[in-house]
């Protein structure tokens, strides 16, 4: 039961982050820079992704509850929010939110990790809705192991992708990166909606 939670869990995590999305402008923004800087970026990149998770799935659910926010209410915002991104996968135009003045920043930036490669462009609201929601719908301290699991293994598997990440966009090419996109996409469409449904139907049963 826990490996299975740990793959599905993973599954649904490096869905939402798709890093592969993110090859294009993790190049664009390093390309100019020697080896070893990427590959401390990377480095800085894949703990910054494994704090804000971290911090996502411990505090997240006390943040909400300071304010007062319901858990079906969460599980439809944040629904909408992961359908919002499978919709965009879909139409490959995820990751896209760093262009312009945001990109020109970053080029000049000497430390790129934080922001934008761990914030906005991986660790995004849908992720940080996702493992809220894990932490509200499992609070089983053996779940709670299994989630931080879930991070450290998605942490380094972009750690993997982005070191490699012009043989990547070589073999693959733009094309075979939207293409892999889109399956993502679907896979993260379908846990938006099932959040959705899923709360709508606790409702319901409330109030009949």
């Amino acid at each position: 039961m826990t490996i299975s939670y740990l793959i599905s869990s993973f599954a649904a995590l490096f869905a939402l982050i798709n890093p592969l999305s993110a090859l294009p402008v993790f190049i664009s923004l390093t390309e100019n820079h020697d080896a070893k800087w990427r590959n401390y970026q990377i480095r800085k990149t894949c703990m910054y992704i494994i704090l804000i998770c971290a911090c996502a799935y411990f505090v997240g659910s006390h943040i909400l509850g300071f304010f007062g926010i319901s858990i079906n209410a969460l599980k439809i915002a944040g629904g909408m929010i992961i359908s919002r991104s499978g919709f965009l996968l879909l139409n490959a135009k995820h990751k896209a939110d760093v262009k312009g003045k945001t990109k020109k920043e970053a080029m000049e930036k000497e430390d790129i990790s934080f922001s934008p490669l761990a914030m906005p462009l991986l660790a995004g609201p849908g992720s940080i809705s996702l493992l809220i929601n894990m932490r509200l719908e499992y609070p089983e301290p053996v779940k709670k192991v299994t989630i931080m699991l879930a991070i450290i293994g998605v942490a380094f598997s972009i750690y993997l992708i982005f070191s490699i990440a012009p043989k990547i966009l070589k073999y693959t090419g733009n094309a075979g990166l939207k293409s892999l996109s889109k399956i993502m996409g679907f896979l993260v469409l379908a846990i938006g909606i099932e959040m959705i449904s899923a709360s709508i139907l606790t409702m319901l049963k409330s109030v009949f």
